[in-house]
């Protein structure tokens, strides 16, 4: 569990903005589509967020806050909540974020284990803010739906 944890962590911020700065530093035509793209879902969901608040499972009674009680990260902590909308888990931007990432890692890789890598990164994500209670399987279906419209749209 504290594995999943760390990944919902990271994953997303270490990833999706890593790709960015290296498709930057190399001065890649594939950043711009990059940025667009997150970009967009990020936009695209905040009409979402805004007329339809959703809390993650972990806030329900009856699940475990892995995060908090696991890890002992404390997503609520009053600094924290600032730079995030604890009320915005559908849909899913790890997994919209996910999708645009791993679908240009694909695209932009020689490597057939890369290219690999790419495709399963977002079922992985999806496993993980799901199995962490931060999400809904909904949620990540919505992510999906989103990182493929901004992906589309760009």
């Amino acid at each position: 569990m504290h594995g999943l944890n760390v990944g919902y962590a990271l994953f997303n911020v270490s990833l999706t903005l890593g790709w960015l700065v290296l498709l930057y530093r190399r001065r890649d035509p594939a950043y711009h589509r990059l940025r667009r793209a997150c970009l967009l879902a990020h936009v695209g969901a905040q009409p979402v967020f805004l007329l339809f608040p959703t809390a993650p499972p972990r806030a329900l009674d009856g699940f475990v806050d892995t995060l908090s009680e696991v890890s002992g990260f404390d997503l609520e902590h009053p600094l924290l909540v600032r730079l995030y909308n604890p009320v915005a888990a559908m849909p899913s931007l790890h997994v919209a974020f996910a999708v645009v990432t791993g679908v240009a890692i694909a695209e932009g890789s020689e490597s057939g284990a890369t290219r690999a890598f790419g495709d399963a990164y977002p079922g992985l994500v999806s496993f993980v803010v799901a199995g962490t209670g931060n999400h809904y399987v909904l949620d990540t279906l919505g992510g999906a739906v989103l990182g493929a419209a901004a992906r589309r749209l760009v």
